[in-house]
């Protein structure tokens, strides 16, 4: 096969559709947030299991509501301060947790990714909070998307599956529900 790239290198934002298989049914969760005038929707596991893809995909269909990536150095005044009612936090963590319930709230609806549930936050920030989880993994799904990368890599793609059910299986027996070591070990193998 001829690849313009790695199939397993990091994807642009723009080519998030083109590989991910939702964890969740998108139109309905977009329902819900426009039906709601106070929900907290937090993207919740471990790392490397798809919650910033998810994240971002979803924004993605939401385009007038911004997103944050928060690290140590991120300003919380530049989140507070936007005149958004919906926006998107990716790593929640990096806020204190006064600043986690002036955000939830100061917003209408906050939706963002986190490895420990905000359940209680929202609770006394008198938020509804709605809790998507991020583990477990379905070997056809991580077939589906493994495919979908090389599709998306591949110059000339004839539709033939490259990755097997029985490397999924091996992959999945290795790497458990990590899809991000999983992919860090496909790059690897592809480099």
């Amino acid at each position: 096969m001829n690849f313009r790239f790695n199939p397993y290198a990091g994807i642009m934002e723009d080519d998030i559709e083109k590989i991910l298989v939702p964890k969740f049914d998108v139109n309905q969760l977009i329902s819900r947030i426009n039906e709601s005038d106070s929900l907290a929707v937090e993207f919740l596991g471990r790392k490397g299991r798809g919650k910033t893809t998810h994240l971002i995909y979803l924004q993605k269909q939401m385009p007038d509501c911004p997103i944050f990536f928060l690290d140590k150095n991120s300003s919380f005044a530049e989140i507070i301060n936007n005149k958004a009612n919906i926006v998107f936090i990716d790593s929640i963590h990096h806020l204190s947790v006064v600043e986690r319930l002036r955000l939830f709230r100061d917003k209408e609806i906050v939706i963002y990714t986190t490895h420990w549930s905000r359940k209680i936050e929202c609770l006394l920030a008198g938020k509804t909070n709605l809790s998507i989880k991020f583990r477990g993994i379905n070997e056809e799904v991580l077939l589906e998307i493994l495919n979908k990368r090389i599709e998306l890599a591949t110059i000339d793609y004839n539709k033939q599956e490259v990755i097997t059910l029985k490397e999924v299986n091996l992959l999945i027996k290795k790497y458990g529900d990590n899809y991000r070591g999983i992919i860090n070990h496909l790059y690897q193998n592809y480099q």
